[in-house]
């Protein structure tokens, strides 16, 4: 796997990152997780399942840096399909190292979810995505990225996990995010040595909440170790997404639904302005969806005009798209009207407007 290697030192230093064992804590399941450089016959991976191994997620390809505009596992299809036939459950995992780019996010989904199926995965199956290379300098536009690499692949009809090594995404991800629209779907890699280990240590288990996979070692019997601490791999359960429960029968009448507001943490581009029945709007073509209303403008005066890093600007006024790039930060929080698996429609200086999911926290 080309991921990047951390390793913690036992030390004083170790508690702002770990905890004791976890309790409550079920059935720690242990797993590898393979690429190109791995084997692809069964004997391979039955080897693996003699040691205890239950699982295999399987590189699927990658997009972006050393991966290129797109890389292909060329093993992927064997080793789904052997590390199944010997009783393992299988995932996938998709590089991508698209940064802060709505738009290079959706395009990396869609690949990944094409590898999927090239390469024989089951519907239902996890697709993680594996961000630890290239991101920006706003944790709340990294943020935006992934979940709209995530929400691709459940649009698809694949479950999302999100993969990278705690460091990384104490500096560029607002897990708090990904958790309220995934629970229990992070895939966090620290390492307490390079050395083989053949168990996990719990004792040094992440002090994150939301972690399903643990990757423990990089030298796991020459591969990734992993436990997964949450759940399973098992593909026959559809892909689900933080929603309200389903209705039941009952003779109870109904409560009413609580009233839900979105907030949004990005700097983003003012792609540009429009002037439309009078009023002046702001468009950001990642965020808008023409597609499912095609006035899908932002009135300005929810805006707060910013450089770059989010700072406020002394001057309020816009410059008019006159070629140099404007920012703005939207501050309110905006009752949430309806809502997709990908879209959602909020209210924005008394008006809808229909946006993508990925830029919005719901509460």
């Amino acid at each position: 796997m080309n991921k990047l290697k951390r390793v913690v030192i036992a030390s004083v230093g170790v508690v702002a990152f770990f905890g004791a064992m976890i309790t409550g804590v079920s059935a720690n399941t242990n797993g590898i997780d393979v690429a190109s450089y791995q084997g692809t016959t069964t004997s391979y991976f039955n080897s693996y399942k003699q040691v205890g191994d239950k699982f295999t997620i399987v590189k699927l390809g990658g997009r972006g840096g050393g991966e290129g505009s797109h890389y292909v596992n060329p093993s992927a299809y064997a080793q789904i399909h052997n590390a199944d036939a010997v009783g393992m459950q299988t995932g996938a995992y998709f590089w991508g190292q698209f940064g802060d780019s709505v738009s290079d996010a959706q395009y990396s989904a869609q690949l990944a979810v094409q590898d999927a199926q090239n390469a024989g995965l089951a519907k239902g199956s996890y697709i993680a995505l594996d961000y630890e290379a290239g991101a920006g300098a706003n944790k709340a536009n990294n943020t935006t990225a992934i979940l709209t690499f995530m929400d691709a692949i459940y649009s698809a009809g694949y479950k999302p996990m999100f993969y990278s090594y705690t460091s990384y995404v104490n500096s560029y991800v607002d897990l708090s995010r990904i958790n309220a629209r995934y629970p229990n779907a992070l895939w966090l890699a620290w390492y307490l040595t390079t050395a083989h280990q053949a168990k996990p240590d719990m004792n040094y288990f992440p002090k994150y909440s939301n972690v399903k996979i643990w990757q423990y070692a990089d030298n796991h019997y020459g591969v990734d170790g992993n436990v997964m601490v949450v759940g399973s791999l098992d593909n026959s359960k559809p892909a689900k997404q933080v929603a309200a429960k389903p209705a039941q029968s009952t003779n109870k009448p109904a409560k009413p639904n609580k009233t839900k507001y979105a907030t949004f943490s990005g700097v983003y581009v003012a792609d540009y302005w429009t002037n439309f029945n009078g009023k002046i709007y702001g468009v950001n073509k990642d965020m808008g969806i023409p597609v499912i209303d095609y006035n899908n403008y932002m009135p300005i005066s929810t805006f707060t005009m910013t450089d770059r890093y989010g700072h406020k600007l002394r001057n309020q006024t816009i410059q008019g798209n006159n070629g140099n790039t404007e920012y703005f930060t939207l501050s309110g929080k905006y009752k949430v009207l309806s809502q997709t698996a990908t879209a959602i429609k909020v209210q924005i200086g008394g008006e809808p407007v229909w946006m993508m999911k990925s830029f919005a926290t719901i509460h």
